[in-house]
């Protein structure tokens, strides 16, 4: 039977949809993906239209609260607004502008110059790939929220901002794709969690080494058990953890609003090391480009190399070690200079509660005596039975032909990916079928924590024991206390 044959038959079992639109869509892909799951696992029609009328029944609040159908009109995409117009940037614009479901229709950024610049370069890009799409500009993102025509929003912010956007966006009924590391504080965590669940709105965080062939291929190995028992994990983690910063103040640019980039954080004066005035374009005539902002190395604003590059690979090695949502028990710093910095003589590693230890850098000796000397990968698993590295661009390797050639396993204890190419379409796909994203929020927490402890770890100068059940350390109160900071102003309401 086909299946249009099959939604003849059962349609009249399931509750009325809305006509026409984004929301219908949805729904009936969801009923699409039940006939289909009948069709190869034999459902019969009682638990067909039990689990249709359950999604349907469930999505309904959800499609209402983020309003998808506003002013009376359905939207034909899923109309995205992008919080932050920095480096990072690029990628979304990029990958958003490459996706047919969806539009972005409205940018927001501290700086005007940087909207300006945004709005100009997206409507052109539509107008060359023959689409007509007016981009909204803002200031003020909570502005941005309460526009009914957005579905969704990209937080590509500073770290110190990500929790309290993410969280009154969830509020506004917004889907929400959230840069990684999550959160700048651990007890943000929980908040952000609970603001998601309430909402019931879709929730990608931006660890995109996900959406990676060569991660997938290393972390289905570990998790298959292809290479064993897994000894150890390397995450090629640049050795710099932030610091406090007393740099000079500088003279504000006339089209930025310095308080609301500030915003929940500690107040400083404005410098460029923080907030970047938006580059020229070059002699050539080339695009506008944005600098690395140094706020990551400060102490109120970032968590370092730990949550920039760590929120990267140390999803990986707990994505391979089956540990989403939970963490180490261990973080053990230990005495080691660091060759960028005289003044920090620390280093770390992570241990979980069986034993595997989760370390900085390139296993170099590892791999020297598998003939791998010239290797320094991103992210390495070592097994009693092999091992499997990955980086950026594509990169995979593994000890031996066998694992480099296996035929990976598909089903649940495949590394899951839907195949469709990059992890903002991932997201979209996520908003258009319910089906899970490839770092929901919990998972986004559980890692971007991972990197937090780490500092805390470091700063304190001594091991730490996390409970990852309960998402606190273990019988040391300095720890907790570094795991919150207030809030300042009005931002101190939101939690």
């Amino acid at each position: 039977m086909t299946i249009r044959a099959n939604l003849k038959n059962f349609l009249p079992f399931v509750p009325a949809l809305p006509r026409g639109g984004l929301g219908c869509r949805i729904l009936r892909q969801v009923i699409i993906f039940n006939i289909v799951l009948m069709k190869d696992s034999k459902m019969d029609r009682r638990s067909f239209i039990k689990r249709t009328t359950f999604a349907a029944a469930a999505a309904a609040p959800f499609f209402v609260a983020k309003d998808l159908f506003a002013n009376g009109s359905p939207n034909e995409k899923v109309n995205v607004g992008i919080i932050g117009i920095g480096k990072q940037v690029g990628v979304h614009f990029g990958s958003y502008l490459g996706i047919d479901e969806c539009r972005i229709t409205a940018v927001c950024d501290v700086d005007t110059a940087r909207t300006d610049y945004a709005k100009q370069r997206i409507e052109s890009d539509y107008k060359n790939r023959g689409h007509s799409v007016e981009v909204k500009t803002f200031r003020d993102f909570r502005k941005m929220l309460a526009d009914p025509s957005i579905d969704a929003v990209s937080i590509v912010t500073p770290d110190h901002w990500h929790a309290i956007m993410s969280i009154l966006a969830a509020r506004a009924g917004k889907h929400v794709y959230c840069e990684k590391p999550l959160t700048f504080t651990i007890q943000e965590g929980e908040q952000i969690v609970k603001a998601v669940k309430a909402a019931g709105v879709v929730f990608q965080t931006g660890s995109q080494q996900r959406s990676e062939t060569s991660f997938r291929n290393a972390v289905q190995l570990a998790r298959t058990g292809m290479l064993g028992d897994i000894k150890a994990v390397f995450c090629g983690v640049p050795w710099r953890f932030p610091v406090f910063y007393n740099w000079p103040a500088e003279e504000l640019p006339s089209t930025m609003d310095w308080e609301m980039w500030v915003g929940p954080a500690p107040m400083r004066p404005y410098t460029s090391h923080l907030l970047h005035p938006l580059l020229a374009p070059n002699a050539k005539g080339g695009m506008f480009g944005y600098a690395w902002g140094e706020w990551r190395w400060h102490y109120d604003y970032g968590n370092g190399m730990q949550g920039d590059w760590g929120a990267h690979h140390f999803d990986i090695a707990q994505w391979g070690l089956n540990m989403d949502g939970k963490g180490p028990k261990y973080i053990r710093p230990y005495t080691a200079q660091n060759p960028g910095n005289v003044h920090d003589k620390r280093s770390l590693f992570y241990e979980y509660e069986n034993g595997i230890r989760v370390f900085y850098g390139s296993p170099s000796e590892h791999l020297k005596k598998l003939g791998a000397s010239n290797l320094s990968p991103m992210v390495t698993f070592i097994g009693s039975e092999g091992t499997a590295c990955a980086s950026r661009g594509g990169f995979f390797w593994a000890s031996s032909p066998s694992l480099m050639n296996v035929k990976l396993p598909a089903g649940a204890e495949a590394a899951y990916t839907n195949g469709l190419g990059n992890h903002q379409r991932n997201f979209i796909e996520g908003i258009l079928t319910g089906r899970p994203t490839l770092c929901p929020v919990e998972t986004g927490v559980s890692s971007s924590n991972m990197c937090i402890m780490g500092t805390i770890a470091h700063r304190l100068g001594r091991t730490l024991e996390w409970d990852w059940k309960k998402s606190t350390f273990v019988n040391d109160p300095e720890a907790v206390a570094l795991m919150w900071r207030e809030n300042r102003g009005e931002w101190a309401k939101v939690f």
